[in-house]
């Protein structure tokens, strides 16, 4: 179980797949140390106890607890070769660059909306939270390809508790605010895939012709 082991600590969490294949090789190995425990506790115990009608079947507790370190064994190799074949599926797909940008390109729009760009500390902590949980939360890791940027963004802000900061502008200044809205969202929307697509408008639309005077 060295093995699985030294596969675990080999598995740093740099995507949900590589995160849990990290979490099911430790478990399978915190399982295997434990049948173990139990099958030294049970050999001193069938060491103490005389035999006898009423003496437990130890021979068949043993037998049990070495199937299930087999089975544990045969399944902690399985999943490593399952995640080797799938990492590299993703490689040559180009599949799992695509996913490190877009975590990356996310992570920097929810940095950009909820933190100011003088407060480095608080940047980096974001910056460094929201990839964390990029990584470990599946449910996050499925809605990077089902939501939309904004509803994403809008996901990842309620997981990590910090909601978008507002965006002020001076009140009886319409145009300056739309103006400034319009500059908030660019800021908040990261490049290529995870831009907001503009909302149709009327521009292109043929001018319509003044009225006619009236001849009457």
């Amino acid at each position: 179980m060295d093995m699985a082991q030294s596969d675990s600590d080999e598995i740093k969490p740099t995507d949900a797949d590589m995160h849990w294949t990290g979490w099911a090789l430790d478990a399978l190995r915190e399982l295997v140390q434990s049948d173990l425990r139990t099958k030294r506790m049970i050999e001193r115990q069938q060491d103490r106890t005389p035999a006898g009608p009423d003496t437990p079947d130890f021979g068949l507790t043993q037998s049990r607890l070495s199937r299930s370190v087999r089975l544990s064994l045969a399944m902690t190799e399985r999943i490593r070769t399952d995640y080797l074949m799938r990492r590299e599926k993703r490689k040559a797909s180009g599949e799992q660059e695509r996913r490190r940008q877009r975590r990356e390109q996310a992570a920097e729009a929810v940095v950009q909306a909820v933190t100011r760009p003088d407060d480095a500390d608080d940047v980096e902590r974001v910056r460094k939270l929201v990839r964390e949980r990029l990584v470990e939360d599946e449910i996050l890791d499925v809605q990077i390809d089902t939501l939309s940027p904004e509803e994403f963004l809008q996901a990842v802000c309620r997981k990590i508790g910090r909601p978008p900061r507002p965006i002020r502008t001076p009140q009886g200044m319409d145009d300056v605010a739309e103006s400034e809205a319009a500059e908030g969202l660019a800021d908040c929307e990261p490049a290529k895939d995870w831009s907001v697509e503009p909302d149709e408008s009327g521009a292109g639309r043929p001018v319509p012709e003044p009225p006619k005077p009236d001849s009457s």
